[in-house]
């Protein structure tokens, strides 16, 4: 093995080495991605059940004046 081979030996090394550096952050962030979507779906229905139980209840405050011009 001369020394030009443990240059290129010592380089692919260094190479696989920021491949991986790279390749981590990146997975992380899709898994950060998928959380968050899957986090703000999960809002958007709690909020929309909210306002299902809610509306069963009653008209909204601003449907109740829009009931009252609309009859004046």
């Amino acid at each position: 093995m001369t020394l030009e081979d443990v240059g290129r030996e010592g380089l692919r090394r260094v190479s696989q080495l920021a491949d991986a550096a790279v390749a981590v952050p990146v997975a992380a962030g899709y898994v950060a991605l998928g959380a968050a979507v899957l986090v703000g779906r999960s809002l958007l229905d709690v909020a929309g059940e909210t306002r299902r139980r809610l509306s069963s209840l009653g008209p909204r405050p601003r449907e109740q004046e829009t009931r009252r011009h609309r009859t004046a």
